[in-house]
């Protein structure tokens, strides 16, 4: 381990010289690789195929190190407000943007990349970043598991509503719906993502008596990503509210996605009957802040919600363990 610690610290300090190794590194890694083949088919003395696999392991462990500093440069960059990360013309020569993401994903997941190299070590392998990403993709499903595992254990029974045998009606709706993703996120590999923790399908949310718990007059803000955009009207429609406009929450990380690297989720805020703001505040609509655990939503929304609406019932739907003055809460307990 302290040799590791060591080699981290030997590394370039600046972007331009780190991605110049990662690239040649790379490039030496697969004549590395061609050699122990080589020294494989003709069948050259064992020690001599053991001091190459060693090499290849040293350098394949190295540029890991090397691209979880680039991230680690690119993440100060973003919270410099620099757009270096979000315009590929001004990512650094020779990364692309999924490269970006990934790196910057590698310098949240230092211990995994210990973990992978350990890992090919025993097992006579390289550490590679395929699998580091695979772990830390991992990683995300069981956090996601234990945090909606944790909104139904946790919820504060003396605040929590029964919205399907309540006459309690509701001005402002806060949610955070399980989304079922099935197809639109490639969770295969692992198992699917109903199997890590509990979700509802768009037909199961869109039977939830929303409509019928909010006043004629209200307001509805809902958490969505981009993969249930489309979906997400669906519910809404049939919970008797129209959208109108929405917040996005810049969570400065990054998370890998099929077209781009994901760094926000939306806020929608939805209507039913008229339900202007009760204080004519106007807050950006644009928030940064950086994410913490997986899929816990800052603070931030829900202080801008009781700024504008000072008035009327409250309920968080889908709550975690929190116990605001003022607010219900319904937590899936299905």
């Amino acid at each position: 381990m302290k040799e590791l610690q060591v080699r981290r610290q030997m590394l370039p300090d600046n972007m331009k010289d780190l991605t110049r190794f990662v690239l040649i590194g790379r490039e030496k890694l697969v004549s590395v690789r061609a050699e122990i083949r080589a020294i494989s088919k003709i069948g050259l003395a064992t020690e001599v195929r053991e001091q190459k696999n060693r090499e290849a392991q040293d350098l394949a462990g190295a540029l890991l190190d090397a691209e979880s500093k680039i991230g680690e440069l690119l993440k100060e960059t973003v919270r410099a407000g620099n757009p270096i990360v979000t315009v590929s013309g001004q990512l650094p020569e020779g990364i692309t943007r999924n490269q970006s993401s990934q790196f910057q994903s590698l310098a949240e997941h230092k211990d995994l990349i210990e973990e992978v190299k350990r890992e090919a070590q025993e097992n006579d392998d390289l550490p590679t970043r395929t699998e580091v990403l695979r772990k830390i993709k991992q990683l995300d499903l069981q956090e996601k598991k234990q945090e909606y595992a944790d909104r139904i254990t946790n919820t504060d029974k003396s605040i929590s509503i029964d919205i399907f045998n309540t006459g309690k009606k509701f001005k402002i709706i806060y949610a955070d719906p399980c989304w079922s993703y099935n197809d639109k996120q490639d969770f295969q590999a692992l198992g699917g993502a109903e199997k890590h923790y509990q979700t509802m399908s768009i037909e199961e949310l869109c039977k939830l008596p929303v409509n019928n718990i909010s006043e004629d007059n209200s307001v509805l803000f809902i958490w969505v990503t981009s993969p249930m955009l489309e979906d997400s009207f669906k519910v809404i429609n049939s919970w008797g509210f129209k959208y109108k406009t929405s917040f996005v929450w810049d969570k400065i990380s990054h998370n890998m996605g099929h077209y781009n690297s994901v760094r926000h989720e939306f806020l929608l805020v939805c209507t039913k009957g008229s339900c202007v703001p009760d204080v004519k505040k106007l807050f950006d609509s644009v928030v940064t802040e950086e994410r913490t655990t997986h899929s816990k939503k800052p603070e931030t929304f829900r202080e801008i919600i009781d700024t504008i609406y000072t008035d009327g019932n409250r309920i968080e739907l889908f709550a975690r363990n929190v116990n605001k003055e003022g607010w219900d809460v319904y937590g899936n307990q299905s």
